[in-house]
């Protein structure tokens, strides 16, 4: 086995696997959101503040902006929650009515009910992971000769 095989046989293994464990991650995160949902009741709340914190990414630093939610639920209790989810520019404004979603047994486990904060981590985390293994697949592929 020559120097080039070799390092397209461990460059291609760490690729693959690496996307392995970020799309099980992604699959992972999605099955207890489907449990989530499945699980959860839905209630009216409305946005009474939008958290400002800095943010960074890739050099870049701005603003963004997280929804806190009040909502009553179904028992009568008043439950303010932040969103985990920010945006800049905003996705919500002060006094906006919105739809959550969230466990009777924990008020506090409540979440918007939006795509984006359902289900925008499991599909980024899963399509980025099936990349990574198709990309080191494909260069575990090509380093065996007999296989082509």
């Amino acid at each position: 086995m020559n120097k080039d095989t070799k390092f397209f046989l461990i460059f291609g293994s760490i690729f693959a696997g690496i996307g392995i464990i970020i799309a099980v991650t992604g699959i992972i995160i999605g099955l207890n959101t489907r449990s989530f949902v499945a699980a959860a009741i839905p209630a009216q709340g409305t946005i009474i503040e939008l958290v400002q914190r800095w943010s960074t990414d890739n050099g870049r630093s701005s603003y963004v902006y997280y929804p806190v939610v009040q909502y009553t639920t179904r028992s009568g209790e008043s439950t303010v929650f932040e969103s985990n989810t920010g945006a800049n520019p905003p996705q919500f404004t002060k006094g906006q009515q919105v739809k959550i979603l969230y466990i009777p047994d924990k008020p506090d486990s409540a979440t918007i009910d939006s795509w984006v904060s359902l289900w925008l981590s499991t599909l980024i985390l899963t399509g980025l992971g099936s990349i990574f293994t198709l990309v080191g697949g494909s260069i575990l592929l090509k380093s065996f000769p007999s296989l082509r």
